[in-house]
């Protein structure tokens, strides 16, 4: 990795980390480059706006969850071990991300423009393998295989079923107290129950 790979490295890492703790707005590109260690004019060097810096960010989690997607999209999704270990993916992905999801809804609020210019680049990113699928839903529909139901439908059933528990997940462990050991025990309950949800709702 080059010298300038690395700097930008540096501040990818603490920008993530600053818009975990602070959010977008609070997160400040003088913050960002404070943690990272280089002066502000440097981080405008690599990156012109926070928008960017932003952008970048969740680049890597939608990369790292199509990797770990990757061999079941190209498989027949619609069986229900492969069902399964889709929503467990998911799942996992946002237990490894639970900080940005309160981020997500910030930008959504805030920034609607920036969000709808993210969404928009991750649907031309995935368009040929979304369209696939939409296809394949459609069949399966058709052919009494699975419920009636549009792949729309049913990637807002994963992501929300997955992403519910932490959005709770403040109020169950600073309210309830549900800590250490127990709140693994929570949240590996949570998942069993998103895995079957979503079976269950595809399934006859």
């Amino acid at each position: 990795m080059s010298k300038k790979e690395n700097k930008e490295q540096d501040i990818l890492k603490a920008a993530e980390m600053l818009f975990a703790e602070k959010g977008f707005k609070g997160a400040t590109t003088t913050l960002i480059a404070a943690q990272a260690g280089v002066t502000h004019a440097m981080l405008h060097y690599y990156f012109r706006t926070k928008d960017q810096i932003f952008l970048k960010v969740f680049d890597a989690y939608l990369e790292e969850i199509l990797q770990s997607l990757k061999s079941i999209m190209v498989t027949d999704m619609f069986q229900p071990d492969l069902i399964r270990k889709t929503t467990e993916i998911c799942f996992d992905f946002f237990s490894a991300h639970s900080g940005q999801l309160s981020l997500l809804l910030e930008v959504a609020k805030e920034r609607p423009d920036l969000m709808e210019s993210y969404v928009s680049k991750i649907g031309n990113y995935m368009s040929s393998a979304l369209d696939t699928h939409k296809k394949r839903t459609e069949s399966e529909v058709v052919n009494g295989r699975i419920r009636n139901i549009t792949f729309e439908e049913l990637i807002g059933d994963i992501v929300s079923v997955c992403a519910a528990p932490f959005f709770f997940d403040p109020l169950v462990s600073n309210v309830l107290g549900v800590e250490g050991t127990l709140r693994a025990e929570y949240l590996e309950a949570r998942k069993k129950e998103a895995v079957e949800l979503i079976v269950c709702r595809l399934f006859k």
